[in-house]
C-alpha cells in the first residue's frame, strides 16, 4: 500500500490525467478536523474521470467522499474549487510502489504514454536527482501563472470538454458519499463515525477502512489474525492540519506469532503498523489520550474478516472462530447480524455484561 495525507487550505488545481495499469486507487476527501467529521467539510471539489484523457466527465464533491479508480480509468485533474474549511485528501494506492501512466504528445503530434514510478521520476529542476515531491516546481509554476493572470488556463479545456459532450453518469458508481454512522460505543469515541465499507457499497471494492476517533482511554479488540491479506493500523492526531503536534497519547499494541506469545509495542507518535497475514495482533489499549486520536485500520480487501481463538468447548481445546462483515452475529440478539453499533462494548465497560 502507498498513501499520504495532504491538506488543501485554499483553492487550486492538482495533477494531470493519468491511469494506473494494475491496481485500484482510492481518492478520499474529508474535512481536516476528524472529531467533527461531517461538520468540518465545507468545500467544493471537482474530479475528472473518463475512458480516455480527451473524453472525461466531471464529478463534483460537496461532502466527505471516496472515489474508487479502477485500473485503466483516466482520472484527474482535481480542482479544489471552493475551500471554506481545510480539506484532507488521501490518495490510497493498493500497491507498495506507486506509479502512473500519462499521455504525452510531441511537437509532431505523435502520441506516447509515459510511465512514472515513485523511484523513477526525476526532479524537474535538477534531472540528476530523483523527485521527492517537495512541491517547489508546482508552487513556482502556480505563482508564475497567477502573476500572468493565467491561473485558470490549465483547467479551461476540461470545462470546454464538459460543455461539448453529454454527461452519461457512467462513473457515478465509483463515487461513495460517506454517511454518518451513529453508534453506542459511548463517550469513548466521537459520534458519528465514518468509513468506506468495501463491498457493501461497491461489489468490486478492494479495500475496507474506517475512522475511529478516540476521545478517552479504552481497550479495543481481542487477539486475532487475517488469513489472506495484510492490514494497516494507522494512528495520528485527529487534527490533520497538524497530525504530528496534535498527537498526544500513549497506545500499546500486542503483536506476536501466536496469542500466547505476544510482544507489546508502545506508540507515542504518529505511526503506521503493517500486519502481515497470520500475524496475531491486538488488543490495542489507548492508555493515555491527551488529545483525540485518529485510529484508521485499512484492510486491503472489500470484505473485512478476522479469525480469533476462543475456548468454547467443555474440554478446553481452542476453536478458531471466523468473523466477517455480514456474518458476525449480534452478541445481544443472536438472531441479528452484528452492525458494530458498540452497545455490547459499552455494556461491558459499564460492568453490566460479564
Amino acid at each position: 500500500m502507498y498513501m499520504g495525507f495532504s491538506v488543501a487550505v485554499k483553492e487550486g488545481t492538482m495533477e494531470v490525467p493519468h491511469i494506473h495499469h494494475a491496481v485500484d486507487e482510492y481518492l478520499v476527501f474529508t474535512g481536516a478536523d476528524l472529531v467533527n467529521f461531517f461538520d468540518s467539510f465545507d468545500a467544493e471539489v471537482e474530479v475528472w474521470l473518463g475512458e480516455d484523457p480527451l473524453n472525461m466527465e466531471k464529478i463534483t464533491i460537496t461532502k466527505p467522499t471516496v472515489i474508487r479508480v479502477p485500473p485503466n480509468l483516466w482520472h484527474c485533474p482535481i480542482r479544489f474549487k471552493r475551500v471554506g474549511k481545510p480539506v484532507c485528501f488521501i490518495p490510497l494506492y493498493l500497491d507498495g510502489d506507486w506509479s502512473k501512466i500519462t499521455r504525452i504528445v510531441d511537437d509532431g503530434g505523435m502520441e506516447a504514454f509515459q510511465y512514472e514510478g515513485a523511484g523513477l521520476r526525476r526532479c524537474v529542476k535538477d534531472r540528476s536527482k530523483k523527485c521527492v515531491y517537495c512541491g517547489q516546481c508546482f508552487s513556482e509554476a502556480a505563482r508564475e501563472q497567477e502573476e500572468r493572470g493565467a491561473a485558470d488556463d490549465y483547467i479551461k479545456p476540461f470545462y470546454e470538454m464538459e460543455n461539448t459532450r453529454n454527461t452519461t453518469g457512467l462513473f457515478n458508481r465509483f463515487v461513495y458519499t460517506m454517511e454518518p454512522e451513529y453508534h453506542e460505543w459511548g463517550e469513548t469515541f466521537a459520534n458519528p463515525r465514518a468509513g468506506y465499507p468495501g463491498i457493501q457499497v461497491d461489489e468490486e471494492a478492494r479495500v475496507y477502512f474506517g475512522y475511529d476517533i478516540i476521545l478517552k482511554p479504552c481497550p479495543m479488540d481481542e487477539p486475532h489474525i487475517h488469513h489472506a491479506v495484510e492490514e494497516y493500523l494507522i494512528f495520528t492526531g485527529a487534527d490533520l492540519m497538524d497530525p504530528f503536534r496534535s498527537f498526544d497519547a500513549e497506545i500499546t499494541l500486542m503483536v506476536g506469532d501466536d496469542p500466547d506469545h505476544m510482544e507489546e509495542h508502545v506508540i507515542t507518535e504518529p505511526t503506521l503498523v503493517r500486519i502481515p497475514p497470520h500475524v496475531w495482533h491486538c488488543p490495542i489499549e489507548f492508555k493515555r489520550v491527551g488529545k483525540p486520536v485518529n485510529f484508521m485500520p485499512i484492510y486491503p480487501d472489500g470484505r473485512w474478516s478476522k479469525i480469533s481463538r476462543q475456548i468454547i468447548r467443555d474440554d478446553g481445546t481452542p476453536t478458531y472462530v471466523y468473523e466477517a462483515v455480514g456474518l458476525a452475529r449480534c452478541r445481544l440478539d443472536g438472531g441479528k447480524t452484528c452492525t458494530y453499533c458498540g452497545k455490547c462494548y459499552s455494556m461491558a465497560l459499564d460492568g453490566r455484561e460479564r
